[in-house]
């Protein structure tokens, strides 16, 4: 696997199968917060944002290589936020 890090201060960074990310994880640092968001309606109902706030991680991985991580929009929201993509 190799990674991608990068570090959000502003902006949007969103995840296509066709990007073929495996894993990620995302962490606001101090005094810092982001939305993510899917896109999958799930029962009916569309997704809507969570709100990760200063040191709380999340850290999603796929399955499988056959079926990476789709549709997934992390949105900066103020500070900066740690992002590591595996791919």
């Amino acid at each position: 696997m190799r990674f991608y890090t990068t570090t959000l201060s502003t902006g949007t960074l969103e995840l296509f199968a066709a990007d073929g990310a495996q894993m990620i994880s995302i962490e606001p640092n101090s005094s810092s917060s982001c939305t993510v968001l899917g896109n999958l309606p799930f029962k009916g109902l569309s997704s809507t944002a969570i709100t990760l706030d200063a040191n709380q991680v999340l850290t999603i991985s796929a399955q499988s290589p056959a079926s990476p991580l789709d549709g997934l929009t992390i949105t900066w929201i103020s500070g900066t936020i740690d992002i590591i993509v595996g791919v």
